[in-house]
């Protein structure tokens, strides 16, 4: 995965968490730390954990 494609997935992946965290799932904010620090590969983890 390129270093950009991997930005675009971490703002995409932040923008679900946030969401989620807004709408009354507090532990949201912990997957959005995790987001925050991931490296590319467990970003991809990430979002085949959050389906996409």
């Amino acid at each position: 995965m390129m270093e950009k494609d991997s930005e675009i997935l971490r703002r995409e992946l932040l923008d679900e968490a946030y969401a989620g965290a807004f709408s009354g799932l507090g532990g949201m904010l912990l997957d959005a730390e995790e987001i925050r620090r991931a490296d590319p590969e467990e970003l991809e983890e990430i979002a085949r954990r959050y389906g996409f």
